[in-house]
């Protein structure tokens, strides 16, 4: 659920994308250039970091950062707009970060969230907390916020957690078409 003000704010704006994976979008469907980071934390933040040091200028493009996340609480294919970043290893909480406006709680693990990876109970638990679980945006947002860059996050649902999704890169096509097709209209 993405509202209008998010689509009006990054519309006809300078955006740099940054995605963990070639799956989830190809540079060839869109009009902004496209940085790959694969999976997790470290390589977004790394990723984002040689960006930075190797961009020429001093513009301030918006740092958009769509991929794929699961959640309880979203149907599949649902793309929404996450304001939240919390920093979550396993059980721990570390750090959050909250931007201005309406929108979805990402909880960043280390791993798939998902009933296959964690006790029930603990998915259970943590889903009544958090909105959508990923493995890059928190890193993705801490950069920003400590660049003091433009940032913004969006995240299309790929399973629902309850460990039905087999084959990940499956949904990966579907995602990849409404984010190109959202992508467009900006």
């Amino acid at each position: 659920m993405i509202d209008q003000k998010t689509i009006d704010s990054l519309r006809g704006r300078e955006i740099i994308l940054f995605v963990a994976d070639r799956d989830e979008i190809s540079s060839s469907d869109v009009r902004f250039p496209v940085v790959y980071t694969g999976m997790g934390k470290i390589r977004m933040y790394s990723a984002l970091v040689k960006w930075y040091e190797t961009r020429e200028g001093t513009d301030r493009p918006i740092i958009l950062n769509i991929g794929s996340a699961g959640s309880a609480k979203y149907p599949i294919g649902e793309i929404v707009n996450v304001k939240s970043f919390i920093n979550g290893g396993s059980e721990l909480i570390y750090d959050r970060i909250d931007l201005p406006g309406e929108g979805a709680s990402a909880f960043s693990g280390d791993y798939f969230m998902s009933t296959q990876t964690f006790p029930p109970e603990q998915v259970k638990a943590l889903s009544a907390q958090y909105d959508i679980f990923d493995m890059e945006a928190y890193a993705a947002a801490l950069f920003c916020r400590e660049r003091d860059l433009p940032f913004c996050c969006l995240k299309a649902i790929s399973d629902n957690l309850d460990g039905s999704l087999k084959d990940w890169r499956s949904i990966l096509g579907d995602i990849r078409e409404k984010f190109t097709g959202l992508l467009k209209t900006l």
